[in-house]
């Protein structure tokens, strides 16, 4: 076991290690120990074997400083994809960063490129070692964290994009569409040719939620523009993405894109043809040059504090937490450098607007959406819903 991790003041101990040092049956998820400063602990890293499955696990002591001593609430995160990717699994993580430094009861811990088969032996390994509530970051995760949640009756399970929830297990995702409108509206504004690309991932509900939101914020501002829209089928395809998106500007004469992948590369082939880009997830302003437009992003610490708060307190309840810009959970980035005034000043106001007043009534007026619940936009969406986009409905 390595040695704790010392500050000068403090002795940082994880629960790992002592659980450890106290003989704990189960396979380890990961040799990393203690941690410091809310970022990736580097105690060590190993591979979770559950099952067979991969994964990095890496252990973060608790809170901002890592002080397992002082842990009184543990929560631990199990991704699909490296930290460190582009979009989607990094928003997350950077949200479990913000979350331990915002939380100085808090210990957490996190396992990378967990396979779906392999997800209910290390969801079940967490709650075998005590931790409070494990959060799967994929949709994918649903039915392996609902195998788990029903033999650990004692912990609280959460799904990302869950396609459902059950007795013991939530779902959890953020009204990005919120942000994803707003980013529509500028396009509609930027756009000389009156055509706007968008690179779509998989047909699921986020996907069709993003789409239409973002068609609904170009037609506010642009009742003549239309959203042209190619499919990868992929979350991580950059070819296919980077081919998408060329195509779009050779044939639609595209000059806005937008894109939803965890690589950067349709922002990218913007950027080398000199038009508009926004990304997905966070901010992807390095990729895109001068004609960065700006891009809708997770501030998933809004949704995983209070949850992990609820779960510290005994009111946790398994249920769907969908979160959207009012309660900061859904943002904008920083916009590029060469985004107009006019279009900031606009774009802004709408969006104190939504902060201030009924975003989804902003956002799904005259649409289809716009009787729809909660519940039916996060689990039902499977459909472009607006005439000013030009696609295929998979």
């Amino acid at each position: 076991m390595p040695d704790p991790t010392e500050d000068g003041t403090k002795t940082f101990v994880s629960r790992r290690q002592l659980l450890s040092t106290a003989g704990a049956s189960g396979v380890a998820l990961a040799a990393g120990c203690a941690g410091n400063g809310g970022g990736n602990g580097n105690g060590g890293n190993g591979n979770g074997n559950g099952g067979g499955g991969n994964g990095n696990g890496n252990g973060d002591g608790s809170g901002g400083d890592g002080s397992g001593d002082d842990a009184v609430v543990s929560a631990a995160w199990i991704y699909f994809a490296d930290a460190g990717d582009q979009g989607w699994t990094a928003s997350h993580d950077g949200g479990r960063q913000a979350t331990v430094e915002a939380m100085d009861d808090l210990e957490s811990d996190f396992v990378e490129n967990v396979d779906a088969a392999n997800v209910e032996q290390t969801a079940s390994q967490y709650a075998e070692q005590g931790f409070d509530i494990v959060f799967g970051a994929s949709a994918s995760f649903t039915d392996p964290m609902a195998a788990a949640s029903e033999q650990y009756p004692e912990t609280a399970f959460e799904v990302a994009s869950g396609i459902d929830t059950g007795e013991n297990y939530g779902s959890y995702y953020v009204k990005l569409y919120h942000a994803r409108y707003l980013v529509g509206y500028a396009a509609g504004m930027l756009t000389e040719n009156d055509s706007v690309g968008y690179v779509a991932a998989n047909p699921v509900s986020t996907v069709y939620q993003d789409i239409n939101a973002f068609a609904s914020g170009l037609a506010d501002a642009n009742a003549d523009a239309t959203l042209y829209l190619r499919w990868t089928n992929a979350w991580y395809d950059p070819p296919t993405e980077g081919e998408n998106a060329q195509t779009l500007i050779d044939d639609e004469d595209v000059d806005v894109m937008a894109q939803h992948q965890d690589s950067a590369a349709a922002i990218e082939t913007a950027a080398e043809n000199g038009i508009w880009g926004s990304g997905y997830a966070q901010s992807m302003s390095e990729f895109a040059g001068e004609n960065y437009l700006m891009t809708p992003v997770f501030n998933w610490e809004e949704t995983y504090v209070p949850l992990i708060e609820a779960a510290r307190d005994g009111e946790w309840e398994a249920g769907m937490t969908f979160p959207g810009i009012g309660e900061g959970a859904a943002a904008l980035s920083e916009p590029g450098p060469e985004v107009p005034e006019d279009v900031l000043e606009e774009v802004m106001g709408i969006r104190d607007e939504m902060i201030d007043g009924d975003a989804d009534e902003i956002v799904w007026s005259g649409t289809p959406y716009a009787d729809r619940t909660d519940e039916e936009i996060l689990f039902g969406s499977d459909t472009l819903g607006l005439d000013n986009i030009d696609g295929d409905e998979l």
